[in-house]
């Protein structure tokens, strides 16, 4: 067995036979991924690693909590939610508010561009399951992250009963 404990396969490419290693279990890894907690929500980001050039995270949204404003200058989130009901508030610089209503049920994907200020609050009493893409790597040292609160914006998170 050559150096590395892994046998050998040979593969012809280009007319030349070429050794390469075979993949054997021994080459599975388990890893933890970034946890980040706080009293809105519990966070698992960066689930795959290095799979992707962005992150892959997964938010446990709790009820009662309204977790807005913020923005990005670079990066774009795209947002997929498993489980539960979330109202998100997305906003301009002119203070335009739409609200986008995203359900476990419904089965879709928003994508949130640079620059727009974004949130979302939990309906029900049931926490949420979000499970966000971003499209860049999070950097702890120089987040691509800028903060409103919900007083500063001025928006209202109600909703209307129908």
């Amino acid at each position: 067995m050559p150096s590395g404990g892994h046998p050998r396969s040979a593969v012809v490419e280009d007319d030349m036979t070429v050794q390469k290693p075979r993949v054997t279990v021994d080459d599975c890894m388990l890893t933890v991924p970034r946890l980040a907690d706080d009293d809105r929500a519990r966070r698992t980001c960066d689930v795959f690693g290095e799979a992707t050039p962005g992150d892959i995270n997964i938010t446990w949204a709790y009820p009662g909590r309204i977790v807005a404003w913020h923005r990005h200058q670079r990066q774009t989130d795209h947002w997929y939610l498993i489980k539960g009901h979330l109202k998100v508030g997305l906003m301009d610089d002119d203070r335009n508010v739409r609200w986008v209503y995203l359900s476990e049920t419904q089965r879709r994907t928003l994508s949130i561009p640079p620059g727009i200020w974004h949130g979302y609050m939990v309906l029900g009493n049931e926490e949420a399951i979000l499970l966000y893409y971003i499209t860049e790597k999070y950097n702890l040292e120089q987040p691509d992250e800028e903060r409103m609160s919900v007083e500063a914006a001025g928006v209202d998170w109600s909703v209307p009963i129908k």
